[in-house]
């Protein structure tokens, strides 16, 4: 009876197994049993996913509140639970958390922000012309929580944490606050201005963008501070301001060093650039700043009070908890230390997922003056502002200064109030460097330099070297800054090496005669100077110098980065 109801539900299958196999039957059945139960096991666990990561909600101003949405998806399989308390930072009018249970598809979390007016506002802070009271609403089909925080007018950067079992996950709102107040208020980028360093006899310029915080009209003037015979600055005001902005990166989204800190400053990590400054929002980046003074403080155009950050002065861990009481979210500054022993010193800020921008450093500890009287000149001076933004011109006219360091203040008296702008700049020793051309020769892996080919002509011949053309300029000797740089052969090995010191830096230079100096280098950084990089070939024992990081000439396969040997024109 059994064989007969087999073969009538599988004829063949079950009349071939019972001719070849009669026992064997079982693992047939069991195998198309358990593969189903195979591929449930390799189903993946619940994740929350959620996009974008940052989300734009545009400008806001008392008419026109912004709002976007969050995408919430579960990338695995089975349910998930999640949770949120709003922005870090921000008060809740109610103590509760919003929450939801997601299964399979999406879900969405909508973010709305809008400023309150003036009778909405808790009495307390109806007089504070500065800030706005800032209501953020966070929205699902579950319900949704109201948040509030001060602002000022500007660029904001907020962060949301979205809480679940697959782990916390971070994302950004962003937001300019275009109008806080009717009354007018002055509002000036950049509050701190570095001219940079400058050859006396010489006139530079730079911009401030002014705009108006209110709806009334801004009536406004410059002038530039006088000060009482004798008046110093103060240990805190005294210093060299240094702007980390790179004018030459801005608006690229990938930011540089630029060349006049480039010898300071070292960053790692994911870092880009935000109108030319420096930012950072997720993953471990790291700052790091070699300065000589007794002090140094860090100028900051966005951070979080909470931010996960580390920070450690000449290699020691020190507490960072009071540093951002005084600073307002998203502007301040923080003083890291004063009263160092003056010199060299290290600071170095690890930052793990924390949304940073940069503004600059004021290293302190060197005297500071004041510019000469009628120095520095403002156009326009004046002027009335609604909505348009003002591009003032500040130029600063070096003649008759002596080197050194310079600081002063461009007073804005306003119809809503006074502002100030700090104006940095370092005047350079009137001493022009005399450079040399320095000319690459080759003949296969050997790289000779010289600066008198002419002198050098029967060595050149018989070794049939081949001319390439000017490779970099050196200085000539006794310039400021420099030493000499020597040149090295091993006739073996038939290879040239260089170095400004003259016992070779610590390599083995057995085999190698000195031939002598070619010029003279710089072992640190000077203006409008670049790196000499080399490279070194461990197998045949040849270097080679460039001032093109890629090594374009040699193989990189054979060739491993050596390092700066200097800086040169």
């Amino acid at each position: 009876m059994f064989l007969t109801i087999a073969l009538m539900i599988c004829p063949s299958a079950g009349l071939a197994q019972n001719v070849t196999s009669p026992q064997k039957t079982k693992p047939v059945i069991t195998d198309s049993i358990q593969k189903p139960a195979s591929k449930e096991l390799k189903k993946s666990a619940a994740e929350l996913t959620l996009t974008p990561a940052e989300l734009n909600l545009g400008i806001i101003s008392f008419e026109k509140p912004g709002e976007g949405n969050f995408n919430l998806k579960n990338a695995g399989s089975g349910s998930i639970n999640w949770s949120t308390q709003g922005p870090d930072g921000w008060k809740t009018l109610e103590k509760r958390s919003l929450s939801g249970l997601l299964k399979s598809g999406t879900d969405s979390l909508k973010v709305g922000i809008r400023l309150l007016t003036r009778e909405e506002m808790p009495f307390e802070n109806r007089q504070d012309n500065l800030f706005v009271d800032t209501e953020m609403r966070i929205e699902s089909k579950n319900g949704s929580i109201v948040c509030l925080k001060k602002f000022t007018a500007g660029p904001h950067t907020e962060e949301i944490i979205i809480d679940s079992k697959s782990g916390p996950k971070k994302v950004l709102t962003t937001f300019v606050i275009a109008y806080t107040q009717k009354n007018p208020l002055i509002k000036l980028n950049p509050l701190r201005l570095d001219m940079g360093g400058i050859l006396p006899e010489r006139t530079v310029s730079k911009k401030i963008l002014l705009t108006n915080s209110g709806k009334d009209i801004l009536s406004w003037s410059v002038a530039v501070r006088k000060h009482e015979t004798g008046y110093t600055p103060d240990d805190l005001q005294r210093g060299r301001y240094l702007s980390f902005v790179n004018e030459d990166v801005k608006g690229s989204g990938v930011y540089a060093v630029p060349g006049h800190i480039k010898g300071m400053i070292e960053l790692t990590g994911q870092w880009f650039e935000r109108n030319g400054y420096p930012a950072i929002a997720q993953g471990e980046n790291v700052l790091e700043i070699n300065f000589n003074g007794t002090g140094i403080i860090l100028y900051l155009l966005s951070c979080h009070k909470k931010g996960n950050l580390a920070i450690s002065l000449d290699k020691q861990l020190i507490d960072n908890n009071d540093f951002f009481e005084d600073v307002e979210v998203n502007a301040g500054e923080i003083l890291i230390a004063d009263k160092l022993s003056n010199g060299p010193h290290m600071l170095t800020i690890t930052s793990k997922d924390n949304p940073l921008v940069l503004e600059g450093m004021k290293i302190l500890g060197t005297e500071t003056f004041f510019f000469p009287e009628k120095s520095i000149k403002i156009f326009p001076d004046s002027g009335a502002t609604t909505r348009q933004t003002n591009y003032l011109t500040v130029s600063l006219n070096t003649k008759q200064m002596f080197p050194g360091l310079y600081k002063d203040d461009i007073l804005f008296i306003t119809n809503g109030g006074e502002a100030i702008v700090e104006v940095f700049a370092e005047i350079l020793p009137d001493i022009v460097p005399k450079v040399i051309d320095v000319y690459r020769y080759f003949n296969g892996s050997d790289y000779l330099f010289t600066a008198d080919p002419q002198s050098e002509t029967k060595r050149l011949f018989q070794n049939r070297y081949a001319k390439e053309g000017i490779a970099f300029r050196l200085f000539k000797p006794d310039t400021p800054g420099t030493v000499s740089f020597y040149r090295w052969y091993n006739p073996q090995r038939k290879s040239h090496f260089y170095h400004y010191d003259n016992s070779g830096g610590k390599k083995d230079l057995r085999g190698y005669i000195l031939e002598g100096t070619i010029g003279n280098i710089a072992t640190s950084k000077l203006t409008n100077t670049r790196e000499l990089y080399r490279w070194y070939n461990p197998q045949t024992g040849h270097y080679f110098y460039s001032t093109d990081l890629q090594g374009v000439k040699i193989d990189k396969k054979a060739y491993r980065f050596d390092g700066i040997a200097g800086y040169v024109k």
